[in-house]
């Protein structure tokens, strides 16, 4: 199988303020919003070939030097593994704590999903499971859900990001970020 290259995934160029207003405007809109985790950013490509090692790419496409562990390989395998070809998710990583942070879903089965929206790509997630170090982030659709994030963050959240619930594919326009203000 030949190996699994990088897509450049969409970065945030915009941003908006942490308020209800603005918050709201973008919602009505056609947003959607997603807790913003910081830590490093890692495009996970799992082979539908057991024997074959994943590959996770950094925001600009080189490889991380930093290997998964083991345990991180096996959950990844249980909870993506793709029919044929490569599935490939879009995470933040917290190498320190061990943990994944799965917010997109960029190719699936070997097939690239840039003709699906956002949302789309979301509801072909994995949600409901248990896993000691991978998590989905949630999409959040309403001002309360946001504005608790940004009033009251979780661990490591360093604010949201929007992302269009239109615009198809992996586009830099279709996604803007709200950071907690410091």
């Amino acid at each position: 199988m030949p190996r699994s290259i990088f897509v450049r995934p969409m970065h945030p160029k915009t941003e908006i303020r942490a308020d209800r207003a603005s918050v709201a405007r973008t919602l009505e809109a056609g947003w959607v919003g997603q807790i913003k985790i910081h830590g490093h950013r890692a495009q996970i490509h799992i082979p539908s070939d057991p024997l074959e090692a994943p590959i996770v790419y950094n925001r600009q496409g080189a490889p991380h030097r930093q290997l998964l562990s083991e345990p991180m390989i096996t959950e990844l395998r249980r909870l993506f593994a793709p029919a044929s070809g490569w599935n490939v998710i879009d995470a933040e990583w917290l190498k320190p704590e061990g943990k994944l942070f799965v917010f997109d879903f960029i190719k699936r089965d070997g097939a690239l999903l840039n003709r699906l929206s956002y949302p789309e790509r979301w509801a072909l997630l994995p949600r409901a499971y248990i896993s000691p170090s991978i998590s989905t982030l949630p999409m959040l659709t309403d001002v309360a859900k946001c504005m608790a994030v940004l009033e009251s963050p979780p661990a490591h959240c360093e604010g949201l990001v929007f992302k269009s619930g239109q615009t198809k594919g992996f586009e830099d326009t279709s996604i803007i970020r709200c950071r907690i203000p410091t």
